[in-house]
């Protein structure tokens, strides 16, 4: 027998009603090609046209379940809208996770072939002949110090402490050129 031959608003008040199991075969076999239809527009992998289905089918059920006549849409109309929602949101899902994916292998290979640079032996081991460019040093360039603070602290003004960075980065940039 042909599923064209029965109606939808029908169908749908013997399955809701009724809990008519035939009635529900018939409605699973109408739309399972729009299901397919549906799945082909997402472009998903062959591995997941299974699941797609699936979830095509549970977005069927759900539809049968929950459409009205108030709404005044057609029942396929109703579950076309229900099905696009699901596929979009499992589409989202799935280019989030692999996005995740991504960057987990990204900070893993970071983190692999990650090697000290020369720069940060020589920031570590650094000493100064000079006291001064010792304290600016150890204040500015490695605790993160303001001017202010440094000033204030090694009772120096301003001015010397930005002439005393200046001379440390001179230095370290030899260093570092050698």
């Amino acid at each position: 027998m042909s599923y064209k031959a029965y109606n939808d608003y029908e169908l749908l008040y013997l399955v809701n009603n009724q809990q008519d199991m035939v009635a529900l075969d018939i409605l699973l076999k109408k739309y399972e090609k729009f299901i397919y239809k549906k799945i082909n527009s997402f472009f998903p992998r062959s591995k997941d046209i299974d699941d797609y289905y699936q979830e095509g089918l549970l977005s069927l059920y759900k539809a049968i379940r929950s459409f009205k006549d108030s709404y005044n849409k057609t029942f396929m109309r109703y579950f076309e809208v229900i099905l696009d929602r699901c596929f979009i949101n499992i589409y989202h899902k799935q280019k989030r996770e692999k996005e995740q994916f991504f960057l987990y292998i990204n900070e893993c290979h970071i983190e692999e072939f990650y090697e000290p640079s020369l720069e940060d032996d020589i920031t570590n081991d650094i000493k100064f002949n000079n006291i001064r460019e010792q304290k600016v040093y150890e204040l500015y360039f490695l605790e993160n110090k303001t001017i202010s603070y440094i000033s204030e602290n090694l009772q120096l003004n301003k001015k010397q402490i930005y002439n005393t960075i200046y001379k440390i980065k001179k230095k370290l940039l030899s260093e570092i050129k050698l």
